[in-house]
């Protein structure tokens, strides 16, 4: 007996139906775990936070009222044949000993006054919340962990098919995310003054477990068309693992998602050693 009768429309018709109801019975379940006393919590954050991601509500929080300040995405590359870098990156697990680890968490708390709001090189408002702490304050462990980046600096490259260069700086700081921070896209060289920063570096540390929720990182494909750099419609996500670093090309345009610390707690933060290897 020939199953296949109805006509392709009619088959179309019936799974849109079944999609819309398969959609209803899931925001049900939804409202219902949230609603559901039984769950901690943090497990009800997660589940809000998971369905803000997809319905496209999350990556809009803290972003600019006005709609001329968001990046142009490049719909037609082919036009100018822009070249084209990949959203890649390397990241590294377990990159500190014990011993290291606890050296950062110290230098972060003792430091927690001398911590103060960040801002961007190019002066732009409301793109970037999070505060930081200068190189200064931690002179001695900066050249502890520059060492550590320069030591595996040829393999990255080599990973990220980049060209090698001679190393005049490695700008470093320490970043804190707590509630409602956030990172707006933007470029780690868009600008006279860092202009020569070729390779982005990011050491994510934090209390264990986990007390913030967000704060992933997102990487895009990034068109270049002589000084102009669009975006790709795509990304990737990195998520900040404790105790990981993760190196990608200066150039890519990337931000770095809202967090939700509920504690509100300065020690509950996202914290990073972060910089740039100049050339």
């Amino acid at each position: 007996m020939n199953h296949d009768i109805f006509p392709i429309k009619n088959k179309a018709i019936a799974s849109e139906t079944a999609l819309e109801n398969l959609l209803s019975d899931s925001l049900d379940l939804v409202q219902n775990a949230l609603n559901n006393s039984e769950l901690s919590l943090s497990a009800r954050v997660e589940i809000a936070l998971k369905v803000l991601d997809l319905s496209g509500v999350y990556h809009q929080l803290n972003r600019p009222a006005n709609p001329n300040d968001y990046p142009a995405v490049a719909e037609s590359p082919a036009t100018d044949t822009p070249k084209l870098l990949e959203a890649n990156f390397i990241q590294i697990d377990n990159f500190l000993s014990p011993e290291e680890q606890a050296e950062t968490f110290k230098i972060a708390f003792q430091n927690h006054d001398k911590f103060f709001p960040s801002g961007v090189a190019n002066k732009e408002e409301n793109t970037r919340k999070s505060s930081v702490l200068l190189v200064q304050n931690f002179d001695e462990y900066y050249n502890q962990i520059r060492h550590k980046i320069l030591q595996i600096r040829p393999k990255i490259l080599a990973q990220l098919n980049l060209p090698t260069f001679l190393v005049s700086w490695v700008e470093m700081q320490m970043t804190a995310h707590n509630h409602g921070d956030y990172y707006y896209i933007h470029q780690d060289m868009d600008g006279e003054k860092i202009a020569n920063r070729v390779l982005t570096y990011v050491y994510y540390f934090y209390e264990q477990p986990k007390p913030f929720y967000g704060g992933d990182l997102r990487i895009y494909p990034t068109y270049i068309n002589g000084d102009s750099y669009t975006i790709g419609e795509q990304f990737v996500t990195v998520e900040p693992r404790h105790n990981s670093i993760i190196f990608f090309d200066s150039r890519m345009k990337h931000e770095v998602l809202p967090v939700f610390c509920p504690s509100g707690r300065f020690e509950d933060s996202r914290f990073t050693i972060n910089g740039w290897i100049h050339r």
